[in-house]
């Protein structure tokens, strides 16, 4: 949620749509996150054997399933420095970066959105030198919405915009944001707006938690602002911006 182009480009490749699956061989042992057991979201796809990592220079963009999850990767064109992301057991995943300049987001998810997702999620280590974002993140159509629920965020606060008010939610409080962005939306059109709720106060790190986005969707729509078509997927994302940034992020998620 840096500016108009840097997140605009970030969604439109993480478009979750028509860019080619790249899974590169090799498993990689992560320390999962802790939390309870959950059956994983029935509207991902099916489930993958191995744990595959793969680094960020490979491809600007990458995408698959793995152990029933859709996850995906993207940096922005020209970007430098190192970027780490791996899949870990069921739905955990972790990324570390050193010395990156340029956008990238990652994360695990569904491979379609759903306006009735209960998420559970565990972010077992979160570091972020630069601006980004860590939660609930996802696209509309008719109309072009990009949707966030921010639980953190790095040393940039990604808010900005007009403020809509606040609301409870998961026994958190959230402050609600709208604005619009002039840029391409996921289908290379002109223009769409970001909604997005952001936790007055940032999630604190190893704990279980949830996000029920219905309540978010519907405070949305309260506002005005309802989202369209949910047909794309929608992930726990993972984003940093900026120049010379590092970070380390480990999260699992589950479905309630």
């Amino acid at each position: 949620m840096e500016q108009q182009n840097s997140l605009t480009r970030v969604t439109r490749k993480v478009a979750f749509g028509a860019a080619a699956i790249i899974v590169l061989a090799g498993p990689t042992i992560l320390t999962s996150c802790k939390k309870e057991t959950r059956t994983e979201p029935e509207a991902i796809a099916a489930k993958s054997t191995s744990s595959n990592a793969l680094a960020a220079d490979q491809s600007f963009y990458q995408s698959g399933t793995h152990n029933g999850f859709f996850w995906s990767l993207w940096k922005s064109d020209g970007a430098t420095g190192t970027v780490n992301y791996a899949n870990g057991a069921g739905g955990n995943y972790s990324v570390n970066w050193n010395g990156f300049n340029g956008n990238f987001t990652c994360g695990k998810g569904y491979s379609v959105g759903s306006s009735s997702y209960k998420i559970g999620y565990n972010l077992g280590t979160y570091a972020n030198s630069g601006g980004g974002t860590f939660g609930w993140y996802g696209w509309s159509r008719s109309p072009y919405y990009e949707y966030y629920v921010n639980e953190t965020w790095g040393s940039v606060s990604p808010h900005t915009g007009t403020f809509l008010g606040a609301f409870d939610s998961d026994g958190a409080s959230y402050n609600v944001w709208t604005r619009w962005m002039t840029g391409k939306n996921i289908d290379g059109g002109d223009g769409f707006r970001q909604i997005y709720s952001s936790r007055i106060t940032k999630v604190t790190t190893g704990q279980n938690r949830v996000i029920t986005f219905a309540n978010h969707y519907n405070k949305w729509s309260s506002l005005g602002y309802t989202l369209g078509q949910l047909n794309i997927p929608a992930i726990m994302v993972a984003e940093t911006w900026g120049s010379n940034t590092s970070g380390n992020i480990n999260c699992t998620i589950w479905a309630e």
